[in-house]
C-alpha cells in the first residue's frame, strides 16, 4: 500500500484562500496546495461537482453479504468498541465508493453526516462529491488525508478524512476503501496510520476467507470427481478446475461453451440445479450443479457433467448460397443456424402446431418476443399477435378486462411478456382468467397463449405453461454473429449500403453482449450514424466494442468507459497519457480498465 500524503499543511485561512482562487480563476497549481489535493479538484471540476450542495446517488439495498463486507465486520466491531465515546466515523465503501458500513457513537457526528449523504447506501465517489477521502483515495489508489478546506464541497469543510484502500489479496485489484472521518484538524498522521493499519487486517481477513472458499470448492470437486467418472467442472469468480475427462471427452469449444453455462448458472443462481444445454457441436450435455459452502457462505459450484449423442444440426432451408445471410423460410424474419438456435425455434413451432401453451424464458435481449412472432407469421400472418404488458400498480381489473377480450379473437396469439413480474396473487388471478375462459373454448377458437420470462415463474403459472423452452444468449451462439450483423444492417436506414470487415466481425465475437440482439442492434445503430456506405471497419465501433464486461453498465459507467476508451485511442494506446488527459490517477486508469474488461493492446 502506497504511502499516504499527509504533508503539514497552512492554516485553514491559507487553504480556503487558495481553494477560492482556484475556483474562480484558470486552476492553475498553487504551491500552497498538495499536488494530491490540486489534481482532485481538477478532477471534480471536470466532472462539474456541485461545490454547495451534496447529491449523490442511492442504492437501497447494497450488497452486505459480499466477502468484504463479511470479512470487514469483525474488525470493524473491534475497532468500534476502541473508539467508543469519539467523534470518529468508522465507515466501509465497495471499489465505486458506495458505503456498505458506518460505525460512529456520537450522535452529533451521526447527524452532521446524515446531513451531508456520508451513510450506507450513498455513493461517495469522486465524480459525485469531489475531493474527500473515500472518493479520492479510489481515484489515487493509495492512502488519502483530505482536511478541512480541502475537500472541494463546502459541506464537507468541517470534516478530516482518512481513506485507505482495500485490495484483493489474490486478485490485487482495488474491492473497497476503510475511511476515517472526524472534524477538521485532526491529527492527519495518526488517523491515516490507523486507516492503514485497519485496511490491511481487513486485507489478511479476506485472504483468510479466499483460502477457506478454495479449499471448501476443492474439497466438494474431490468428491465429485470419485464419485463420477464423468466430466467434472468446479468454479467461482477466481478459480477453475476440471478432470481429465473434462479436458478430454470434449472439445476446447464445447469446454469454453460449458464454462461459460456454469458461470451462468451460478450468477443466477445458488442452489442445486439441473440444466441441459446444447453445446456447439449439437451434443447435449447434462449440468448437475451441486453449490459448495464454507462458513463464510457459498464459495462455488461443482458441476457433474452427462454428455449426450451428437445430433443432426438442423438447418431450415438448406445450404446457404455463397456470400449470402442463412435465413429461414420457416421463421421469417429471423437468421441463425446454431443447433441450439434452431432446436428453439423447431419446440416453439411445434408447441404452436399442437396449440400448447408455452414459456419462453431467456436473458433481455436475446429475441423471445422475436421468436413466437415469426412462429405466428409463419402459421397465422393474418391473425393478431397481441403483446400483453404486466399490469400497472393497482391495475389488475382494467388488465384482466383488456385480456378476457384478447381471449374471444379466434385463433389469435397472445403473448404475456416480462410474466416474471406478475406477483403471485396477479399471476394467480390471470391463471383464473385464463382457464375460465380461453381453456373451455373449441379447439378451432381457441387462442393460443404463451408467457416470456426474464426471471422465476410465478408458481400459479406452472400447472397451465408445463412446457418452458430457453432462448441461447448471443454468447452462446456467436457462430450466428455475422448473419446478425448482415441482417440488422438491412433493418437500418442506409444499412443495406454496408458490409462488415472480418476485423471488424473479429472484434465482435470477441465481446460477451451481456444485452444480447439487442446490444447488438444498438451498436449497429451507432455505426451506422457515422457510416453511410462502405466497410464497417475496426475503427467505426464504438467504445463500447474494446470492452469485454459481463454485464449491462450503468448509464454514468457507459460514459466513463467510453471516455477511457477514447483516450486511449487518442493517445497511442498509453494508459499513463490516456490517464493525463483525463484527470485520474495511473493506479485509477489501470483498475477501470480491469473493471471493465478493456484490454490493450486494443484490437486494430
Amino acid at each position: 500500500m502506497r504511502e499516504p500524503d499527509v504533508t503539514v499543511t497552512l492554516d485553514e485561512r491559507t487553504i480556503a484562500r487558495a481553494r477560492e482562487r482556484f475556483l474562480s480563476r484558470d486552476g492553475e497549481p498553487n504551491a500552497q496546495v498538495r499536488q494530491m489535493i490540486h489534481a482532485s479538484w481538477v478532477r471534480s471540476r471536470e466532472n462539474n461537482v456541485n461545490i454547495d450542495l451534496i447529491s449523490t446517488p442511492y442504492i437501497r439495498d447494497p450488497d452486505l453479504e459480499a466477502p468484504l463486507c463479511r470479512s470487514a465486520a469483525p474488525i470493524l466491531d473491534t475497532l468500534g468498541a476502541q473508539l467508543q465515546g469519539e467523534s470518529v466515523s468508522i465507515i466501509l465503501t465497495d471499489h465505486a465508493g458506495l458505503v456498505l458500513d458506518r460505525r460512529c457513537s456520537g450522535m452529533d457526528i451521526i447527524r452532521r453526516l446524515d446531513a451531508v449523504q456520508l451513510a450506507p447506501g450513498f455513493s461517495y465517489a469522486e465524480r459525485f462529491v469531489g475531493t474527500n477521502g473515500i472518493g479520492t483515495a479510489l481515484s489515487s489508489g493509495g492512502v488519502t488525508l483530505v482536511d478541512g478546506r480541502e475537500h472541494y464541497s463546502q459541506e464537507l469543510g468541517q470534516f478530516a478524512c482518512a481513506g485507505a484502500p482495500i485490495r484483493h489479496p489474490t486478485r490485487g485489484h482495488l474491492v473497497g476503501v476503510l475511511d476515517l472521518t472526524t472534524w477538521s484538524h485532526a491529527p492527519g498522521a495518526m488517523l491515516t496510520a490507523l486507516a492503514s493499519a485497519t485496511a490491511k487486517q481487513i486485507e489478511q481477513e479476506l485472504l483468510a476467507q479466499t483460502g477457506l472458499r478454495e479449499y471448501a470448492l476443492f474439497q466438494e470437486y474431490m468428491k465429485a470427481c470419485q464419485q463420477s467418472h464423468g466430466p467434472v467442472l468446479a468454479l467461482n469468480n477466481d478459480v477453475v478446475m476440471s478432470n481429465d475427462q473434462f479436458r478430454q471427452l470434449l472439445d476446447p469449444a464445447e469446454q469454453e461453451a460449458l464454462i461459460g453455462y456454469a458461470m451462468d448458472s451460478m450468477r443466477d443462481d445458488v442452489r442445486p440445479l439441473v440444466r441441459s444445454v446444447e453445446l456447439p457441436t449439437g451434443r447435449l450435455a447434462h449440468l448437475r450443479c451441486k453449490p459448495a459452502h464454507c462458513q463464510t457462505g457459498v464459495a462455488g459450484g461443482v458441476f457433474r457433467i452427462g454428455l449426450g449423442a451428437h445430433q443432426a444440426s438442423p438447418r431450415c432451408g438448406g445450404s446457404p448460397l455463397p456470400g449470402r445471410e442463412p435465413r429461414s423460410p420457416e421463421l421469417p424474419g429471423l437468421v441463425g443456424s446454431t443447433p441450439s438456435w434452431i432446436r428453439c425455434g423447431q419446440q416453439i413451432d411445434s408447441c404452436y402446431q399442437v396449440g400448447d401453451w408455452i414459456a419462453v424464458e431467456g436473458e433481455p435481449g436475446v429475441g423471445k418476443l422475436a421468436l413466437l412472432r415469426a412462429v405466428h407469421r409463419r402459421h397465422n400472418p393474418a391473425v393478431r399477435f397481441r403483446v400483453v404488458h404486466p399490469p400497472v400498480p393497482g391495475g389488475l381489473q382494467d388488465w384482466l378486462t383488456s385480456l378476457s377480450e384478447d381471449l374471444t379473437l379466434p385463433d389469435a396469439m397472445i403473448v404475456l411478456i416480462h410474466a416474471e413480474q406478475l406477483d403471485e396473487p396477479d399471476a394467480a388471478a390471470a391463471t383464473d382468467l385464463l382457464i375460465e375462459q380461453a381453456a373451455g373454448l373449441e379447439v378451432g377458437l381457441r387462442p393460443r397463449i404463451a408467457i416470456t420470462l426474464g426471471g422465476p415463474m410465478p408458481s400459479a403459472f406452472r400447472s397451465i405453461f408445463p412446457r418452458t423452452v430457453e432462448v441461447p444468449a448471443l454468447r452462446h451462439r456467436l457462430p450466428d454473429l455475422g448473419a446478425l450483423v448482415s441482417h440488422l444492417l438491412t433493418q437500418l436506414p442506409n444499412g443495406d449500403r454496408l458490409i462488415c470487415s472480418p476485423q471488424a466481425l473479429a472484434q465482435l465475437t470477441r465481446l460477451n453482449w451481456p444485452g444480447n440482439v439487442t446490444q447488438l442492434r444498438a451498436v449497429l445503430v451507432q455505426v451506422v450514424r457515422h457510416r453511410r456506405t462502405g466497410t464497417i471497419e475496426l475503427a467505426d465501433l464504438p467504445p463500447e466494442c474494446r470492452s469485454t464486461s459481463r454485464r449491462m453498465l450503468s448509464p454514468i459507467e457507459a460514459l466513463e468507459r467510453d471516455a477511457i476508451v477514447t483516450a486511449l485511442l487518442d493517445n497511442d494506446e498509453n494508459p499513463t497519457k490516456a490517464a493525463t488527459a483525463l484527470g485520474m490517477s495511473r493506479a485509477t486508469i489501470y483498475r477501470k480498465l480491469r473493471q471493465y474488461g478493456i484490454a490493450l493492446p486494443l484490437a486494430h
